[in-house]
């Protein structure tokens, strides 16, 4: 039970930071903000962070884990245009969802040492990597005609990553009308007959 109390008070200060990141930006947010806005002291922060920068690095980390996790519910033996519709509608929903998070992850990598940044792109690169195996077997089985499968995939990973930019909850669209209408996109952009 203590670790898991202990789990709870490091996300609660990720989530405080997450949003004050996206709000003020990474420079403009200092530790002293995070913590008055939890209502706790500087060293309480610090007794799970040892600074800012780590906060920011536990950020970055936890968006790229759920990145590398959209395409593990993908079955090979379901058709392409299934699948590819699937991940995208999965990958618009989240981005929607974690809203806030993609805002700062696409605006505060000038801010994470080299080694996180190496360990960022890297599982950028798997992603893209495995989103463009997705589409070269949609080439493959003759569902998709793209000439260039990881650029259509970065394509496609670019399309969904800005909806965090123009969504709004009082729009027209759903979250669910947005994600089957850019899954459609998805579908047009790799040739799907």
């Amino acid at each position: 039970m203590r670790e898991e109390i202990r789990e709870f008070k490091k996300q609660r200060i990720l989530d405080v930071a997450e949003r004050l990141f996206y709000e003020c930006g990474y420079d403009a947010t200092t530790v002293d903000l995070i913590a008055g806005e939890l209502g706790v002291t500087k060293p309480f922060i610090y007794s799970y962070y040892n600074n800012k920068a780590a906060i920011l690095e536990a950020l970055y980390a936890h968006v790229a884990e759920r990145m590398l996790g959209y395409l593990d519910d993908d079955d090979p033996k379901w058709p392409p245009a299934v699948r590819l519709q699937g991940f995208v509608r999965k990958f618009v929903l989240e981005n929607i969802k974690n809203q806030v998070a993609s805002g700062v992850y696409l605006q505060e990598e000038k801010h994470l040492s080299t080694e996180t940044r190496e360990r960022v792109r890297a599982a950028e690169r798997k992603f893209n990597h495995q989103l463009a195996g997705l589409i070269d077997d949609g080439v493959a089985r003759g569902a998709f005609h793209v000439e260039n499968t990881h650029l259509a995939s970065l394509s496609i990973s670019g399309m969904v990553r800005w909806v965090h930019r123009w969504y709004h909850a009082e729009g027209p669209a759903t979250p669910d009308e947005i994600a089957a209408q850019i899954s459609d996109y998805a579908l047009r952009l790799v040739g799907h007959r």
